[in-house]
């Protein structure tokens, strides 16, 4: 029984992961998600569209569905890290440990970041799947410092790691060649435990 409801998780994992594919690849396309039906995508994917519909709620969601996968891999991740390790070096080694570079590739990961910035819809769809990360993870820094989610000092450390998570992204996406991800996320997160006032000379 265990092992048919692990293929059975399987199988739907891969429709779930080809039906984002299916909507990036569509979308990359045409020139924008707004130029594609979720008839499109679930054609593309080799499925129905009733299928489709019973993954994601929207087009939006079936494209944002790697950020959903990496979202949820950050949150089980550092769950995990902030029972042994202090919380600032917990949300360092978490966002290292995504494997952002291994997971995608630069040209992708530029493609998407465009797609999303040219949509108002996606921006919009994007920021409540973050607002819903934030809140997910600031239970977890909030447990792990002795702290209340609603004090000033979680919120203020998490979201102090996720800016130094996505400006190392960024960084790195625009210059993959000076240095592997993992360096400019320790030398990112470095600089905000030194302080932002003055910058880490090297």
């Amino acid at each position: 029984m265990a092992e048919q409801t692990g293929l059975r998780e399987r199988k739907k994992a891969a429709t779930k992961a080809a039906l984002g594919l299916a909507a990036f690849r569509l979308a990359t396309e045409k020139g924008g998600l707004e130029a594609v039906s979720p008839d499109e995508i679930a054609a593309e994917a080799g499925v129905s569209t009733r299928t489709f519909h019973n993954y994601f709620h929207s087009k939006e969601d079936a494209l944002l569905h790697d950020f959903n996968e990496v979202a949820r891999a950050l949150l089980a991740d550092l769950r995990e890290r902030a029972r042994h390790q202090p919380i600032w070096d917990a949300l360092r080694d978490a966002s290292i440990g995504l494997h952002i570079d291994r997971r995608f590739d630069v040209a992708t990961m530029k493609c998407r970041e465009d797609l999303v910035k040219n949509s108002p819809t996606l921006i919009t769809v994007q920021a409540g799947k973050f607002i819903e990360l934030f809140t997910a993870a600031v239970d977890i820094v909030a447990e792990a410092t002795g702290t209340d989610p609603a004090d000033l000092y979680p919120r203020l450390v998490l979201g102090s790691a996720l800016v130094a998570m996505k400006v190392a992204n960024e960084h790195w996406i625009e210059h993959p060649q000076h240095a592997p991800l993992a360096e400019v996320i320790t030398r990112t997160f470095a600089q905000f435990e030194t302080g932002i006032t003055r910058p880490i000379t090297e």
